[in-house]
């Protein structure tokens, strides 16, 4: 019986997806030439008589396969045809319809017809005939063409669409789990109840939609949880709405698609407007802290000192470090000088290669603290949320102690905008707008939440946009925007490592984070490895094609290649996935020094999306260089056989057969020394097929000395405002250069402290 089938009986319990919204985005005809480019990224590998190539994968995927695996799971992985498993079909379409901009989708579908015209199929394909009714080979040498191609929509095409393919099969494939003996569900899964919220329901037309509270708190994340539970435990009675839902801990961890619906920001598929980076953000109660990996980081030395230099001293006092460590202890976190308490979390296979890797390279590495109550947490799933309820984040902590002090909850609950009284020319804010819509998507209510005091806390991406549309007009809504960009490289071992196994993120890579004298730099970590969420990152890379058409055109031999043919990209993409259980994902991520914003999309009438423009400045771009050769060479001296830089065009490095992985080898080795350098020369000079991640969030209302350079003053107020608060990353001064939650929660902390004191002189006064 396979560990599959052990677990079985422990299974979470159904997410069922909100229905799609009805009608076609697309034409059938664009449909069918949308489906025929993305066939080209997971097409079935053909086992015919006259083609060695499903042989030579067959072989090859055979030092990976899970002990006890059939030969026929390997055949079926290899054979499955996404673009005909309806499955891929829907996700594909439930892309398009919820969660790509319209006006994005009207673009592309543009593009899809001009493919069907004779002149506009000469021009994109160099064919008269339309790309939809060529055969596959045909179809992948034109599809590979395009990452190189010098029209720029090409070139933006094959990116965009070989993410697409890439993410819907991850989620859909019916044999990548069995190849990886891969459970649904944690193999040391510990499940735990998690507390009983009640929400507001407006079902009912009977039911009054005219609410008053003391405070009313927009978002459900970490700064909404601090907040909420200290205010509540004040006495003031606080009102939480949240426009995504909960879901108890019996729904945990969720599949991949689930997750990305449920739990992510337009379904885990946000980028930036020129694609360079993919943003995840969580989007469910809970917020980030229910997705976030555990990690619990309080700001260091030289970002609190950054932070002050810009009149504000209370980061360098007292009272702010008490906030840190009063979130700290309310949430079990081991702290930094206890060593003890440390040495009590449990390191998997990724994590300990990091860091005795890192100790052998002489390069500084610390354990991380976790935010599990000082309990056993060996779950890589968390990312997916908590089936243990382990994790004291926003909806396991915070929450519970507010509602056992009269908090109360609504969810599926959108903020229109803040409403305001205006006297003398400033504004104090009295309440809400708000829509409520009902699990099922079948009832909305129009909502009127009056309030003394409204703190807003709807994450960085949010919060600028809920400030923009209730009028306000600071320049600086929406700026200053930092993403902690990230990249992944890994590394493939001899044995399996089954990654996604125990506790995500424990170790920490600190050595290289200050690259310029002021703190911005590169953090090395472990990630979240279900193959769902890590194979996400590992790219497909067209160059295979192009070399073997180039080959073929001077009648060169081409079968000692590892995989010839015009399919040889997405064979070579189908076995680095199969891999998976054999590597370890070092996640990069740098303290950005420069900055983007978040704007309201202009097409959109809804003005619920944000938009966001970030790109990688040149010297964050070398500063998370210097994270990833880190992160490789601490791979390199632990015996990786392989490594994968997740630039496409820089082909994976495989350990000279003479150099023993079991030998510690030294550092220069010729082979790796010049897979380095081709790294290097191609992430600097060429970053456009490449796409930078972040799942971190700040700074877009940031906190200032004066609204001439920021949002909200030190106590967290809007400036020219009174009664409204900003409490989430939102107010970060600059990026924090650690995972921000425990950055966030102290400040909502020392901002929530603010609002208790002014609230008891105001009552003092009167």
């Amino acid at each position: 019986m396979s560990l599959i089938e052990n677990l079985s009986h422990l299974a979470s319990l159904p997410a069922p997806l909100p229905p799609a919204p009805e009608g076609e985005v697309f034409t059938k005809e664009q449909w069918d030439t949308l489906f025929s480019i993305l066939e080209v990224f997971v097409p079935s590998i053909p086992n015919t008589t006259s083609s060695t190539e499903f042989d030579k994968a067959l072989a090859r995927l055979k030092p990976y396969q899970p002990e006890g695996l059939s030969e026929d799971v390997a055949r079926a992985y290899l054979s499955e045809d996404a673009v005909s498993d309806p499955d891929f079909r829907q996700g594909v379409a439930r892309k398009f319809k919820l969660y790509v901009p319209p006006s994005d989708a009207q673009g592309l579908g543009f593009v899809l017809s001009l493919f069907n015209t004779t002149v506009g199929s000469y021009i994109l394909t160099g064919y008269t005939t339309p790309i939809h009714k060529q055969d596959l080979e045909t179809r992948s040498r034109i599809v590979c063409q395009w990452s190189v191609a010098r029209l720029s929509l090409l070139r933006a095409v094959h990116k965009s669409l070989s993410g697409l393919a890439r993410q819907v099969w991850l989620a859909t494939s019916p044999n990548l789990y069995r190849m990886l003996d891969f459970p649904a569900i944690p193999k040391h899964i510990e499940r735990n109840p998690s507390y009983d919220f009640r929400f507001h329901d407006f079902v009912s037309p009977a039911t009054p939609t005219t609410l008053s509270t003391d405070v009313v708190i927009i978002g459900s994340g970490c700064g909404a949880g601090v907040v909420a539970s200290h205010l509540a435990r004040a006495g003031l009675k606080c009102l939480v709405l949240e426009k995504a839902y909960h879901f108890p801990s019996t729904h945990f961890p969720m599949s991949a698609s689930s997750a990305g619906e449920h739990l992510m920001e337009n379904g885990g598929m946000f980028v930036s407007d020129d694609a360079s980076v993919g943003i995840l953000a969580g989007s469910t109660f809970g917020g980030g802290g229910t997705v976030n990996w555990s990690a619990s980081l309080q700001p260091p030395r030289p970002v609190r000192e950054e932070w002050a230099a810009d009149h504000l001293p209370h980061f360098l006092g007292a009272e702010y470090q008490d906030c840190l460590d009063t979130v700290c202890e309310r949430m079990g976190v081991a702290r930094a000088t206890d060593p003890e308490a440390l040495g009590k979390i449990e390191l998997n296979f990724a994590n300990q290669t990091l860091l005795e890797g890192s100790r052998r390279l002489g390069i500084a590495v610390q354990i991380v603290p976790q935010n599990t109550a000082s309990r056993r947490h060996f779950c890589g799933y968390c990312t997916y949320g908590c089936a243990g309820a382990t994790k004291q984040g926003p909806a396991n902590c915070w929450f519970p102690d507010a509602a056992a002090h009269g908090a109360e909850f609504v969810e599926g609950c959108w903020v229109e905008e803040i409403v305001f009284s205006e006297k003398d020319g400033v504004k104090t804010a009295t309440g809400v707008k708000a829509i409520w819509t009902s699990r099922d998507r079948k009832t909305t209510r129009h909502l009127r939440i009056s309030a003394q005091r409204v703190v807003l806390a709807a994450g960085t991406l949010q919060s600028p946009l809920v400030l923009l549309r209730s009028g306000l007009k600071n320049p600086h809504i929406g700026a200053h925007l930092h993403l902690h960009p990230t990249s992944t490289v890994w590394a493939t071992w001899p044995q399996r490592t089954n990654p996604w196994e125990g506790a995500i993120l424990t170790v920490a890579m600190t050595g290289l984070e200050d690259q310029d004298g002021q703190h911005h730099g590169p953090k090395v970590e472990v990630i979240c490895s279900t193959p769902g969420f890590g194979l996400l990152t590992v790219p497909f890379r067209p160059q295979y094609a192009l070399l073997h058409d180039k080959d073929k055109d001077k009648g060169k031999d081409s079968s000692s290649s590892s995989s010839s043919g015009a399919l040889s990209a997405a064979v070579e993409y189908r076995l680095n996935t199969a891999k998976h259980g054999h590597s370890t994902g070092l996640v990069c991520i740098t303290r950005d020094a420069d900055t983007g914003r978040v704007y309201l999309d202009p097409k959109d009438a809804t003005r619920r999306r944000p938009r966001i423009a970030y790109t990688p400045s040149p010297r964050d771009r070398r500063h998370l260089l210097a994270g990833m050769v880190g992160g490789m060479q601490a791979a390199f001296v632990m015996g990786a056989v392989e490594m994968d830089s997740g630039h496409p065009a820089a082909e994976r490095w495989v350990r000279p057969s003479h150099v023993d992985p079991k030998a510690t080898p030294a550092m220069d080795d010729l082979s790796f020394a010049g897979f380095l350098a081709r790294v290097r020369d191609l992430w600097l000079a060429q970053p456009e097929p490449c796409t930078a991640g972040s799942a971190h969030q700040m700074g877009s209302c940031r906190m200032a000395s004066s609204p001439r350079t920021g949002v909200v003053d030190a106590t967290g107020k809007v400036f020219g405002t009174d009664g409204l608060y900003v409490a989430d990353a939102s107010v970060f001064p600059s990026a924090s250069g650690v995972n921000p939650m425990v950055s966030t929660m102290g400040i909502a902390e020392w901002i929530a402290r603010g609002i208790v004191r002014e609230v008891t002189e105001a009552a003092g006064e009167r």
